[in-house]
């Protein structure tokens, strides 16, 4: 009996291997993205505290060196937000490439392992055809060797 053997098979493996590739990438730009997320909204409650912080200066009598300390610290933190929703959008358009690339291998390795399949499945039809030939023969020549005992 034969083995199957792809004749494609180190260019399956090499797909696999790239979308093996292209999902770990994606993980990593999601891992990413997720992080910028948490860093603007840990900004983003610094700057509520701070800007709470703020209003109660007013409460007891303060010089305005703490005031001016407090409000460059919120214009400072609304900086970083900008900046953080900037790191945001370019973390989304990475992970919106690495979407499209990791996509595309995965099309590539499911076009690989469809060829793979049917010619699987021809060389399970051609063996299933060799066997009934073997079987076939088997049994003519099971009849030939009775009929000569026979006759």
């Amino acid at each position: 009996m034969r083995r199957f053997r792809f004749r494609l098979a180190t260019v399956l493996n090499l797909r696999k291997s790239r979308e093996e590739e292209a999902l770990r990438a994606l993980g990593d730009a999601q891992r990413a993205y997720q992080e910028e997320l948490s860093k603007k909204g840990r900004l983003v409650s610094e700057l509520q505290n701070a800007l709470i912080r703020r209003e109660n200066l007013g409460i007891e009598p303060i010089g305005v060196l703490s005031f001016q300390l407090e409000d460059e610290f919120i214009a400072g933190t609304k900086h970083r937000i900008v900046r953080a929703d900037r790191d945001i959008m370019r973390a989304s358009r990475a992970v919106e490439k690495a979407l499209k690339y990791f996509l595309h291998t995965r099309r590539q390795t499911r076009m690989m392992e469809s060829l793979y399949d049917r010619e699987h499945a021809e060389f399970r039809k051609m063996q299933s055809k060799r066997e009934q030939k073997l079987l076939d023969d088997m049994s003519v020549m099971r009849d030939r060797l009775k009929e000569r005992a026979v006759g």
